[in-house]
């Protein structure tokens, strides 16, 4: 199967993410069933995918007219087997938990075409543990898309042990169809290929914090503030490459053992959850939001990712 045959999918879930990941394949030219246990649940998320579309042509990142054609692509349904009849992907997002997961891809497995590829859009749970069930492993991947699914590029496409390149390549096209950045994780591995990246970086902000070298607010001012202003267009090991790496290791060589090695939790963390401060949703984590809006903080991420979009929008569009 190439990304040409994929021209059905279903979404499975219709809470933070599904509505999304909707939008991104309808973009790619599939007629999309977006499925919900609840009409009340489905109401919800077609209004999250109409509020993503209305927000992308107000920003210009895509015109009326794509929108329109987008919105007409999407449909929903609280009809399981009715939905996955018939099409060519699956893709569930649903909570994170693998048996209620397990249980659903073999309720799927049983009512699809024997050639559908099924996809989960898991953080971190392993693909082949989540294939596990399956009669045919190899038509499994993880599909993660990163949060917000309609302003975030990537999406990292996970190999199981028995999921076959075909079913890899398939995917990874698709999602270049739809506008996406797929990067191709071959080795199934906790964590995936951006969120171990990421908790490396978590587990050593927790350490200076915790160890006083210094505030949560300077941890993170050095972080979207330095690093973090090269990351959209200068990946890690690009810098490493033109720094030289002769000088990368020499700064290796006493570095990595001052780094954070830490196997758990950090203390910092543990104690925070065990007094049951657990961040904006409680009032108090690392920092105090009571005194800091939450909502001000998503508007301004979802600010710039969009500003990200606009301007990648604008270098794509062909010369005068």
């Amino acid at each position: 199967m190439s990304h040409k045959d994929i021209q059905k999918a279903v979404v499975v879930g219709t809470g933070m993410m599904g509505p999304g990941i909707a939008y991104a394949l309808a973009k790619a030219g599939c007629t999309v069933t977006l499925y919900g246990r609840t009409p009340e649940s489905l109401e919800k998320g077609f209004r999250s995918c109409r509020k993503a579309v209305d927000t992308l042509v107000e920003a210009a990142c895509i015109t009326k007219e794509t929108g329109t054609s987008v919105m007409e692509k999407i449909t929903c349904s609280t009809d399981l087997e009715s939905a996955i009849s018939d099409t060519n992907l699956v893709i569930e997002s649903i909570v994170e938990d693998i048996k209620i997961k397990q249980g659903l891809f073999s309720r799927i497995e049983s009512g699809c075409p024997v050639d559908a590829i099924l996809t989960s859009n898991t953080s971190g749970l392993p693909a082949t543990e989540l294939a596990g069930a399956l009669e045919h492993p190899e038509r499994f991947a993880v599909t993660h898309f990163w949060n917000p699914p309609h302003l975030m590029p990537l999406v990292e496409v996970v190999k199981g042990e028995s999921t076959s390149i075909e079913t890899i390549e398939t995917l990874a096209d698709l999602l270049l169809r739809a506008g996406k950045k797929p990067v191709k994780v071959l080795k199934d591995t906790p964590g995936q290929l951006g969120n171990r990246l990421f908790h490396a970086l978590i587990r050593e902000a927790y350490w200076m914090v915790q160890e006083g070298v210094a505030s949560a607010e300077d941890v993170d001012s050095a972080i979207k503030n330095g690093l973090g202003r090269r990351f959209p267009v200068y990946g890690a090991l690009e810098h490493q490459d033109l720094v030289g790496l002769d000088m990368v290791y020499a700064i290796q060589e006493y570095m990595c053992k001052a780094l954070c090695s830490e196997t758990e939790p950090a203390k910092l963390l543990r104690d925070l959850v065990a007094s049951g401060n657990l961040g904006a949703k409680t009032g108090k984590g690392v920092y105090d939001w009571t005194q800091k809006s939450q909502k001000d903080v998503i508007e301004n991420r979802d600010s710039f990712l969009i500003h990200l979009l606009q301007m990648e929008t604008k270098s794509s569009e062909p010369s005068p």
